[in-house]
């Protein structure tokens, strides 16, 4: 009688057990880097969105109002009706977010923004220039 070289039923069943249990160890492993990469996407969303106000107020004249939504957890950049807004990524908290404008020779009150990162247990402070309009990120430990 020859043997058969065939997998068994058993061998296939600890094969997949084996496959589930190292799924299951390296899945939650890319969790973080993919909050990771969601945070930097909205601050690279949030540096854009501010550039194309400012060119807005340098070419056009045009005013922007920044406004923060609680409720969808999105800021605003209105621009003459033209809204878009930007998603706050869960992990991120706007701590301290009030209504400010970028008006049309691109001047804008200096003030300061907080969000904390739950991801990172620290806080970002969105220091906002006064004369040039720009504005500065700095990352302080909880």
């Amino acid at each position: 009688m020859r043997a058969s070289r065939a997998f068994t039923s058993v061998e296939m069943l600890v094969v997949m057990g084996l496959v589930a249990v190292i799924y299951l160890l390296l899945v939650p492993n890319f969790q973080p880097s993919r909050q990771a990469i969601v945070e930097q996407e909205f601050w690279h969303g949030m540096r854009q969105e501010w550039r194309a106000a400012q060119v807005a107020a340098q070419v056009r004249h045009q005013v922007t109002v920044i406004d923060y939504h609680p409720a969808s957890q999105q800021i605003a950049f209105d621009r003459d009706g033209n809204t878009t807004c930007l998603n706050i990524p869960p992990t991120l908290k706007a701590d301290r977010f009030s209504r400010f404008m970028i008006d049309g020779s691109g001047y804008t009150a200096p003030q300061t923004m907080r969000f904390t990162s739950q991801r990172e247990h620290c806080s970002y402070l969105m220091k906002i220039q006064l004369a040039w309009g720009g504005y500065r990120l700095e990352k302080v430990p909880d």
